[in-house]
């Protein structure tokens, strides 16, 4: 099974194609990109262009979105971070949903660490 790992930063994002075998992932392919300077629906679409060359002939079943707050994990929209001075309000996990009809999750991206790191060190 594969998945998607999106991180959203004030100066660059990541892309990261994972593989999920039994209790285990590990990171197929990753690449970043520059935040800074573009608005947010620029960034969304660079998302999508990333994800459709990270993932080429795979067919991932979620997106996991990682982003500092504040945010609202429970409806998925990024509420205005600092660091993100466009973000207010942004509906993220609704963006994806509808892109690639998957299941799409948004998290602090300190909880997300804290998660990953007792998951699997």
């Amino acid at each position: 099974m594969y998945c998607i790992g999106l991180d959203i930063g004030g100066t660059k994002c990541a892309v990261t194609l994972g593989k999920i075998e039994g209790e285990s992932i590990s990171i197929v392919k990753k690449e970043q990109f520059a935040t800074a300077g573009n608005t947010y629906m620029q960034v969304l679409e660079r998302f999508c262009d990333v994800i459709d060359k990270v993932a080429e002939g795979v067919a991932f079943e979620s997106i996991g979105i990682s982003c500092g707050g504040p945010l609202d994990s429970k409806t998925g929209v990024i509420l205005c971070p600092p660091n993100l001075p466009d973000w207010k309000n942004v509906a993220v996990c609704e963006y994806f949903r509808n892109k690639y009809n998957v299941p799409v999750k948004l998290q602090n991206d300190a909880n997300a660490c804290a998660l990953a790191e007792w998951k699997f060190g």
